[in-house]
């Protein structure tokens, strides 16, 4: 990850190929669709928007519910294998 931008419920998760240069992938990887599609089949239904997977979970979600979100949110991320 890049960069977490974040108002209210609604964030946005930058994916970066390396975390201390802030480089990005380049769009013809879909770095972004390829870990949403990762975490659907999880479950989790995320927006991506090129590198960047946005997250808009309803205000009704639980504690419980968030933490289940950023646990696949995780997982599919460090899944994620661009060659």
């Amino acid at each position: 990850m890049g960069d977490i931008r974040q108002r209210g419920f609604m964030a946005g998760i930058e994916l970066v190929q390396d975390q201390m240069t802030k480089e990005p992938y380049p769009l013809s990887a879909k770095a972004g669709h390829r870990v949403a599609a990762i975490a659907r089949s999880k479950g989790l239904i995320l927006r991506p928007i090129g590198n960047v997977l946005v997250l808009l979970p309803p205000l009704s979600t639980t504690a419980e519910e968030l933490r289940k979100i950023v646990e696949i949110l995780a997982e599919s991320i460090e899944t994620l294998h661009i060659d």
